[in-house]
């Protein structure tokens, strides 16, 4: 007996089944809590904080549309919770190719819907391309280098409504109207309208799957699964405007689109649903057909009125019933003549017309279907057809009653169809348009490029990345760019870095202290089927071939610099030896290469010491004896100033303002160093340079020299040897004078690099100028700058620890407020957005190279890098402002370094050639073992046998052993590796690998045994015959590297063996149906490997570990159990008491707790009482609700800089969902959960904060019950939110003044008064701090920060 319920969880209407078992155990948790009140332990009170740390990467739709301005070609990309928008934008224009270089460029980000999104569509006027009036962008797609002479460029208008608006249904139960728009400040803005849609509705209905739109946006409809639509009477866009945009402004308060609302019922399960249109001289007639199912029937229904009456005249006719080879079509497309639409089925497409005479003509054409590809899709039957475009072509191209269509299927294929209304098929061409490499479901689209015949094609991915093609006719697609997909992520899994194999390891998870890598299996098929390095930061694109520099390198490097080349066919590089230089030319186009240039113009005997060009144009080269200077014009005569008895050991220049370059450099003479200040000029048709003042004689030896211009001075900065900074001011063409002298405390702390980042410039807020040191010891330090004569002009911000070598800084040329950082291996973006202060740290983040079309590599040591100045010639496109020069071993990469100010995901690939299940990771062999399955397609059937017929697939199972630096070579279907495939004889026929894991038994002596067990299900899991084995093979490496696998044992089981565990190095224990397993192995004369105990689950298990003599089981519908090993024996100790379906657990024993996931999607957390109980049941003590479930939890370090701030742990849990969502969760203390939800509760009555609230997410009361375990939890996402959008302003004003309530109904019942919510807050600021702190708000928002920070 099962019961059906529907509840609200997380912003999402979700269904729930429960049978009499998960009842019965629900009612015993609630009566266990109150026995365990009395009887027991009272549970300690935790919290737990999660934050989304990269969001899945799931499109679900892709659709052109301009809701920021009429003048923008945007493109709107609508994931599972978020909305981007992205701008169509091309670089220089290539004659032969105008749009090989058009890119999609993210505009903006909206993700604060806080439910899921289920369908999105565009209201508004039609699009219609334009001619581009603007020099080097494409205006609606078309492109001009130059805006003739007699046209003028159209006025931006700030405040000014865009002809389309973008309207989204909810999970929650809301439509959301979204359109953006520009301010004066050219910042873009969001206006919002939510609608809401009845939310207590019949289970199986779940209002808001379909949304379809009336093609002149009259009108639109909402669809349930079944039985229901809810009609809107929409305003015209004139009528919208009118009322939202004013003289003086938009009046967001007045943005209602929807005019009336009728709700219909519809007899039957609402298949498709679309609006057609109207016929040429009826065009007030909206015409809505839904495709219907009832009684394994499907019909035809239209309903239809006059868009100048009430909807309450609304007709619903009666449908049409569909034959049967037309039943369950894939997709109805309206076309645009008449109110003709096609059925496309699985095999053909059939075009109907004349629907309103009540009898809709139907015209049939079959669509070939080719072989299946390797790369099937997401269905296991040959690949269907899933989604459809219309091409925009311009007016004067269109052909009265002719429609065009790309049709896409799910493996990539893409057909174009021309529809004809006269033809007698009323197709015309049916033609193939090209293959995507690329798995695609419902997001497919077209862009408009404003040109006469060809197209983009823009495709999100399906479990493998997408991408755009350029559409020519009768030519191959063309990629010119991805989107990133790393979906399904499965089996997260910890390496260690840089730890090499050790004997004494006995188990992968004992090398977790010194860990930062994860790894994880993603992707289906051959071709995108691999293992993921997951890596979160900043991309950095490699461009061109990577350069051999082994020659140089054996010479050794000490510095390099980019300086530009006057015949524009690439740049030289300057690279300076310990004795010498060398100047050498990398030339623009990838297929020539680098050539050693021998300048007579530069000293290029000796070792340079600085060297760059100048907006003067000069280029500048200082070396230990001499000065040189020249021009890249002709006419002007170089320069060059040797230095006799002195050694230059420092230098820098800078051009300032007046076009003057002023040089600093460091001199050694016999009675010590000296600084000098002078500059550049031009005397006579020759460089000149003149020294300023008398040299300044330093107290200490400097290791780094700096020159800036702040405030209309030049300002020194010298890093000494004894451990500080001393600064140095000047007006322009005058002296240097001392200024101030900054010590950093600590005789290793040694300044070895300098780079001065100013702040974002606003209009509320001044530069702010901050000198970043890096420090010998492996530290930097951020300084305040302050030039207006204060006391103390150089002051501590922060300091942060990275590693423990000298650090080397450089200004980032293309962002003043970015500094780019070297540390040992690693490479760092360090950014002030804002006025740094305990609530605005440094964002610091790695730096990931990416090789677009390979493989990513494994980043090795930094050995040497430099940045492109934005000096370099725009004739050489392929060296930009900013390019980094990264000089690895013996290689040298050029990189483009993303400008996006936030992390994301940079994901590493390691192919496999096949679809990956389980990964772990091998301290004992440094190797990643990853079980995957092998398809290889049959093409023809000898036997005639069912299961080897033509086009189907055999599966088998396989195994690699993967190098996490390296990878591995992908295996090709004639290798003869036999590592990679497992035996014929080890694997029965229909045998499929569930898991595997490392064990490594004992003999009672020293030596120790590598083996390999792996746990199998032969036959189908839902049948009662499955069976399944546990297969222990023995691993050894040999002197060439290779590993061999042998198979030592094998138990045979009568059920599958769904997941094991090993106790020690002399047990193992394993879930076998529903039964739990100790085997144990003895190691005498006679070796026997028995089954020692085993006890009986209530349902399988999905996952086991152990923790010394405990035993953790997280099963399939009986929750948590908890069990100790005793003499050999499994003895129940706890269990949770809920009926819960988990997928996964991991234990934290510091604080007694396990924390489990569920596919209900949530994360509870249990305790385990130091003594057993009578109740036997392990307290709930937390549980969360997330948007996706968790299916891998792992423990990660915390990056060393994050562990200096307070109460905050060197490890993190990092979760892990099947699409592709990575958490972090922290689990709260008392007075951090109190504080932090009392935060919360306010933010959640909030608009700016939370602006599409369900009245069901709100309490009474601000600060929550401790008693509802679900008011446990603590969304990180909307703390984030707080501090983005005012941060300590916004806390503040939360505090003093009312939350900005979506209805008086939602505000709370305690706390009402600015004092009583102030005086609350500090109390509970003051028991999480031990006592008062100043600055509470921004000490507490500084404390939040750090806590959601990304371990990564």
């Amino acid at each position: 007996m099962s019961l059906q319920t529907r509840v609200l969880e997380n912003g999402r209407w979700t269904a729930r089944t429960l049978d009499i078992h998960q009842i019965l155990a629900r009612n015993r948790e609630e009566k266990m809590e109150i026995q365990n009140l009395s009887t027991g332990p009272k549970p300690p009170v935790f919290g737990l904080l999660t934050k989304t740390i990269m969001r899945s990467p799931i499109i679900q739709a892709i659709i052109p549309a301009r809701i920021r301005h009429r003048t923008k070609n945007d493109v709107v990309f609508v994931y599972q919770d978020a909305v981007v928008i992205k701008e169509v934008l091309g670089g220089e224009r290539i004659e032969q190719d105008p749009f090989s270089d058009i890119f999609l460029d993210n505009q903006t980000v909206k993700k604060d819907f806080d439910s899921p999104i289920q369908a999105a569509r565009i209201i508004g006027l039609p699009r219609e391309p334009k001619l581009s009036r603007f020099p080097g962008r494409f205006w609606d797609g078309e492109y001009m280098p130059h805006p003739p002479l007699e046209t003028k460029p159209e006025p931006f208008h700030e405040n000014e409504i865009p002809p389309q608006i973008l309207v989204l249904s909810l999970a929650s139960c809301k439509l959301v109207f979204l359109f953006a728009y520009y301010d004066i400040h050219d910042a873009v803005h969001f206006v919002s309208d939510t609608w809401p849609l009845p939310g207590q509705i019949p289970l199986m209905e779940e209002l808001g799957v379909h949304l379809a739109v009336d093609p002149k946006s009259r009108a639109m409809a909402v669809g349930a699964y079944e039985k229901q639509i809810t009609i809107h009477a929409l305003k015209s866009m004139d009528q919208i405007q009118g009322e939202v945009q004013k003289p003086e402004g938009l009046d967001p308060a007045r943005f209602r689109p929807i005019r009336e609302e009728k709700h219909i019922a519809v007899d039957g399960f609402i298949l498709k649903m679309e609006f057609l249109h109207p016929s040429k001289g009826d065009e007030h007639h909206v015409i809505l057909l839904l495709v219907v199912s009832k009684e394994q029937m499907i019909r035809l229904v239209r309903i239809e009125w006059d868009c100048r009456t009430s909807l309450h005249e609304i007709e619903q006719k009666p449908g049409q019933v569909l034959p049967h080879p037309d039943r369950m079509p894939l997709l109805l497309i309206p076309l645009t003549y008449g109110t003709a639409f096609a059925l496309v089925c699985e095999h053909h497409i059939v075009v109907y017309k004349d629907i309103l005479t009540g009898h809709a003509n139907g015209r049939d054409c079959q669509l070939e279907h080719y072989e299946p590809h390797e790369e099937p899709g997401g269905s296991k039957r040959p690949p269907i057809w899933t989604q459809w475009a219309r091409p925009m072509r311009a007016v004067e191209r269109r052909r009265p009653n002719i429609d065009n269509i790309y049709l896409c299927r799910e493996d990539g294929v893409v057909r174009y169809i021309d529809f004809k209304a006269d033809s007698d098929t009323m197709i015309g061409s049916n033609y193939d348009a090209g293959f995507l490499d690329a798995n695609v479901g419902s997001a497919f689209a077209t862009i408009d490029l404003g040109d006469e015949s060809n197209d983009l094609l823009v495709a999100g991915g399906e479990m493998g990345d997408g991408g755009m093609w350029y559409f020519k006719p009768r030519q191959p697609l063309d990629l010119v760019g991805t989107f990133r997909n790393w979906t399904p992520l499965k089996a997260l899994v910890n390496a260690p870095v840089d730890q090499p194999a050790d004997d004494s390891v006995e188990n992968g998870a004992a090398a977790l202290a010194e860990t930062g890598r994860l790894f994880a299996c993603c992707g289906r098929g051959p071709k995108r089927g691999s293992v993921l390095e997951v890596r979160v930061g900043t991309e950095a694109v490699i461009l061109g071939p990577t350069v051999d520099f082994e020659e140089l390198m054996e010479k050794g490097i000490d510095n390099m610099w980019v300086l530009p080349d006057r015949s524009n066919s690439g740049i030289y590089l300057m690279v300076a030896h310990p004795t010498d230089t060398e100047l050498i030319l990398l030339p623009a186009a990838n297929d020539q290469d680098p050539k050693v240039s021998n300048d007579e113009e530069l000293d290029l005997g000796v070792r340079t010491i600085a060297a760059g060009s100048t907006a003067e144009g000069f280029i500048i080269q200082v070396t230990q004896h001499s000065i040189n200077a020249i021009a890249q014009v002709d006419g002007i005569l170089p320069f060059t100033s040797k230095l006799s008895n002195a050694t230059i050991t420092a230098a820098c220049f800078l051009t300032i303002p007046l076009k003057t370059t002023v040089l600093l450099t460091v001199v050694q003479k016999d009675d010590g160093f000296y600084l000098h200040h002078g500059h550049f000029g031009v005397q006579g048709g020759q460089i000149a340079f003149a020294e300023l003042g008398e040299p300044i004689l330093l107290r200490s030896e400097a290791s780094t020299i700096s020159i800036q211009w702040v405030d209309d001075r030049i300002i020194a900065f010298v890093g000494t040897l004894a451990g500080t900074v001393q600064s140095y001011t000047a007006d322009p063409g005058s002296t240097l004078v001392p200024y101030f002298e900054y010590s950093f405390g600590d005789d290793l702390a040694i300044c070895d690099s300098l780079a001065m980042v100013t702040t974002e410039e606003s209009a509320e807020v001044e530069v702010t100028y901050l000198l970043v040191c890096g420090l010998r010891n492996g530290s930097i330090q951020t300084l305040f700058f302050n030039g207006n004569g204060c006391d103390e002009a150089l002051s501590l911000c922060e300091a942060l620890e990275l590693g423990t070598t000298s650090i080397k800084i450089l200004a980032d040329a293309t962002r003043s407020s970015r500094a780019i950082l070297v540390c040992e291996r690693n490479i760092f973006v360090l950014e002030y957005a804002q006025r740094p202060s305990p609530t605005n740290p440094a964002m610091i983040s790695r730096i990931w190279l990416t090789h677009p079309g390979k493989l990513d590599p494994r980043q090795g040591p930094v050995d040497c890098f430099t940045q492109a100045s934005s000096r370099v010639p725009h004739g050489c496109s392929k060296f930009g402002a900013g390019s980094l020069f990264y000089l690895t071993g013996s290689s040298l990469l050029l990189a483009d370094i993303s400008s996006s100010p936030s992390v994301e995901m940079v994901p590493r690939r390691l192919p496999l050639g096949g679809t990956p299940s389980r990964v772990i990771y091998s301290a004992f062999l440094n190797k990643l073992i990853v079980l995957y399955t092998t398809a290889t397609i049959n093409s023809r059937s000898p036997s005639g046998s069912r299961r080897d017929r033509p086009h189907s697939r055999t599966l088998k199972p396989a195994l690699a052993f993967l190098d996490p630096d390296a990878g591995s070579p992908r295996p090709g279907p004639d290798t003869k590796d036999s590592l990679n495939v497992l035996k014929a004889t080890d694997i029965k026929d229909g045998e499929r690998v569930l898991g595997t894991m490392e064990w490594f038994p004992n003999d009672g002596s020293r030596k120790k045994y590598h083996v390999l067990v792996i746990n199998t299900i032969v036959g189908q899991a839902a049948g009662d015959q499955a069976t399944g084995r546990l297969l222990l093979f023995s691993l050894s490496t040999g002197e060439d590297g290779d590993i061999s696998l042998d198979l030592r044992k094998k138990i045979d089981c009568n059920a599958p063996v769904w997941c094991v565990a090993c106790d020690g190095d002399s047990s193992l224990i394993y879930a076998c149906g529903d039964e739990l397993v100790l085997h144990h192995l003895y190691m005498g004369t006679r070796r026997r490997f028995d089954a020692e105990a085993t006890i009986k689950l209530h349902s399988p298990a999905t996952h086991i570990s152990v923790d010394g003599n405990t035993v953790h089981v997280s099963t399939k519908g009986s929750g948590h159990h908890v069990l100790h090993i005793e003499d050999s024996k499994l003895i129940p100790v706890c269990a949770d008491a809920s009926g819960r379906y988990n997928i996964h657990h991991v234990c934290i024993p510091e604080k007694s707790l396990v924390m489990t996931s569920d596919h209900d999607r949530k994360v509870a957390g249990l305790w385990q009482p130091p003594q057993p109980q009578l109740s036997r049941t392990a307290p709930l003590v937390f549980e969360a609700t997330l948007p996706s479930p968790i299916t891998r939890f792992c423990k990660i370090a915390r990056p060393v800089w994050q562990r200096k701030f307070p109460k905050m742990g060197s490890q993190a849990i990092v979760g892990s969902s099947d699409d592709g969502t990575l958490y972090q969760l922290v689990v709260l203390s008392e007075p951090a959960l109190r504080l932090l939800a009392f935060i919360q509760n306010m933010a959640l009555r909030d608009a700016r904060i939370c602006p599409y609230p369900h009245p069901l997410v709100f309490e009474k009361h601000i600060e929550p019950s401790m008693s509802k375990k679900y008011n446990m939890h603590v969304n990180g996402d909307i703390l984030q939110r707080l501090l983005e959008r005012g941060g300590a302003s916004l806390l503040e004003d939360m505090l003093s003044k009312g939350p900005t309530e979506p209805s008086p109904d939602y505000g709370p019942s305690d706390y009402a008064t600015a004092k009583d919510r102030r005086k609350r807050f500090g109390e509970l600021a003051k028991d999480l701090f031990d006592g008062p702190a100043p600055e509470i708000v921004e000490h507490t928002l500084g404390w939040i920060r750090s806590l959601l920070l990304a371990a990564f």
